[in-house]
């Protein structure tokens, strides 16, 4: 088989069970993220608890990423991602409980989600960088385009099933839900052998110097380095913006719960678009101007959407930029899995996890925050701007590379 198809991965058995029960286990957390972000919505009518929820969400990945990605190196991270999904499981089932027994608040659904957050973050490196390892070699592209595609296709079922869970039944269902599916994950997980270990998890364990290592190794590869600034940049102007979606389906656009589950769901589908797209390239040359393209799409995108009072526009406009953000994180993704040294993977996928989830947060935050203060559209608005002005100091800088005859960009 063609190292460039798509879906050549699939022909490996481990890896068909794992991609499986992922996907159960995704569209469960996304049913509970639209579950979460409603009941803070219906509870305050802030933007601001929008974005202290998406903080507590988020924000672990940046405090623990350094130590995740060294376990993830060093440790089974078979074992790692089960226990995850434990501590998972328990926090769906306890928020499900305070709801039935009508003893939830936002202080206990804060810290549901901020537990949740830990364990994902403990999770993503090695999750990740597991991939690799139920695959040869060649089919590693086409695992991550695999990977990818499953997790948008999550971000499309999920909230589909959430708008049609909180038109029936009691919230409590969606957080019961995830719960189950993380049961079926951690079912299909044990069909799956255990993988052998890194050669370098046999070493002693320097939490210092292993940290630092994966620093150097970034900051000395260049290509890698310039597509995590951009990807930063972006993250923290305007990734945040889905997270936003109830106050924009409410505030803006005059809408009610199906509104936002619709405008979620057209950020999955989008995303799912972008990951066949980008898999039918059949091949990854020029990841760099890809990844930098689709970030000028994603700032205009947002720019639109500050100023639309359009609800079938807005739902093109979170289309448009659930395509444009998958592509960029696919990009990123695979040059990591291409140029990175297992046993350095870890701690570079970590890296990146501070990127693709703590920059969102930090968005989501300020976005909150700003917003009673300067009004939604604008606090848009300005990620926007701020988005393009950080896609064109990349094009400068860009161009002063290829003036002093870098490599080729792969």
């Amino acid at each position: 088989m063609r190292e460039s198809k798509r879906f050549g991965a699939l022909a490996c058995k481990d890896f068909r069970l794992f991609i499986f029960g992922n996907s159960l286990s995704l569209v469960g957390t996304w049913v509970q993220r639209i579950g979460t972000g409603w009941l803070a919505w219906e509870a305050s009518h802030s933007s601001m608890w929008l974005g202290i929820l998406a903080l507590a969400d988020l924000f672990p990945t940046v405090l623990l990423a350094p130590i995740a990605g060294v376990i993830a190196d060093r440790c089974d991270r078979r074992r790692i991602i089960l226990y995850c999904q434990y501590v998972g499981a328990a926090m769906a089932v306890l928020q499900a409980g305070l709801l039935l027994s009508h003893a939830s608040s936002m202080e206990w659904l804060l810290a549901v989600t901020f537990i949740s957050g830990i364990a994902s973050a403990l999770c993503q490196p090695a999750r990740l960088s597991w991939i690799a390892t139920l695959v040869p070699q060649r089919r590693v592209a086409s695992a991550v385009a695999i990977n990818s595609l499953c997790f948008n296709l999550a971000r499309f079922v999920g909230p589909a099933i959430a708008g049609a869970l909180l038109l029936k039944l009691d919230p409590a269902a969606l957080f019961l839900f995830n719960a189950l599916s993380y049961a079926a994950f951690i079912a299909v997980f044990f069909l799956i052998p255990v993988q052998p270990h890194p050669a370098e998890s046999a070493l002693p364990l320097y939490w210092l110097s292993d940290i630092t290592g994966g620093v150097r190794y970034l900051l000395s590869n260049v290509p890698l380095r310039a597509t995590l600034v951009i990807l930063a940049a972006s993250a923290v102007c305007i990734r945040g913006v889905p997270d936003m979606a109830p106050a924009i389906a409410g505030e803006l656009l005059q809408r009610g719960p199906q509104g936002f589950a619709s405008l979620v769901a057209a950020t999955g589908a989008g995303a799912l678009v972008g990951g066949v797209w980008f898999g039918s390239r059949g091949q990854t040359k020029l990841l760099m101007t890809l990844i930098r393209l689709h970030v000028l799409s994603a700032s205009l995108c947002a720019l639109a959407l500050s100023l639309t009072h359009n609800f079938r526009l807005a739902i093109v406009l979170f289309f448009a930029m659930g395509f444009s953000v998958v592509v960029t994180g696919i990009g990123a993704q695979t040059l990591i899995h291409l140029s990175v040294p297992q046993t350095m993977r870890g701690r570079v996928l970590a890296l990146y996890g501070v990127i693709y989830r703590g920059g969102p947060a930090l968005n989501a935050l300020w976005l909150g925050a700003s917003a009673p203060l300067l009004g939604l559209r604008m606090v848009l608005g300005l990620g926007a701007l701020l988005c393009f002005a950080a896609y064109c100091t990349a094009m400068i800088c860009a161009t002063r590379l290829a003036r002093h005859h870098l490599p080729p960009e792969q």
